[in-house]
């Protein structure tokens, strides 16, 4: 018996040294408030840390996100059938100045049509302040790739000048789609 006593206050000190060790590292790295630790092992307080996500989440994850809108027209040359437009949807974060989402919606359908960036390609050759580029990005349909627009902007912000040309992947056939301007009365985002 004395043996078996021996093992549990031996097991019992290696556990302590190593519930003490684990506070330590708590403290260090400023969790302490988040675990309780006691004869059973560490458990989770499950209040304090719902309390701390709250918290935290509420002052880190703030964003100054602005949308913007724009339209597209693709009018085909035959004249037989119905000009295609869409409207494409933007989403940027002003503080980074970066894009964190778009999207584009066809002819006022309900269905949005995700879109991803790839790529920002500055086209000003003569003059950096004329604020030409192209933003390439992919349609994403079913978890794949199904298309790719270069938006393009050229002739110093002119709206002759801002113009997307849409390509299919499987046939590589592309369609040029021409601005329609900041006034376009049918440019709206159905939800």
């Amino acid at each position: 018996m004395h043996a078996s006593l021996e093992r549990t206050t031996s097991s019992r000190m290696a556990s302590r040294w190593a519930v003490a060790k684990f506070r330590a590292w708590c403290g260090k790295y400023c969790l302490d408030t988040f675990v309780r630790c006691d004869r059973w092992g560490v458990r989770l307080n499950i209040g304090i840390c719902l309390l701390a996500i709250v918290t935290f989440s509420c002052g880190i994850a703030r964003a100054d996100v602005q949308s913007e809108t724009a339209c597209y027209v693709y009018v085909p040359r035959d004249g037989s059938n119905k000009p295609i437009k869409f409207a494409l949807r933007t989403y940027v974060d002003k503080d980074l100045k970066k894009e964190v989402g778009a999207f584009v919606q066809y002819n006022s359908s309900k269905e949005n049509i995700p879109l991803v960036f790839t790529k920002y390609v500055s086209t000003d050759t003569d003059s950096p302040d004329l604020g030409n580029y192209e933003i390439s990005r992919v349609e994403i349909v079913d978890k794949k790739i199904a298309g790719e627009y270069v938006f393009i902007q050229s002739g110093a912000g002119n709206t002759q000048g801002k113009y997307v040309v849409y390509t299919k992947p499987k046939s590589g056939k592309k369609i040029t789609f021409m601005y329609t301007g900041d006034n376009d009365v049918d440019c709206k985002i159905v939800n």
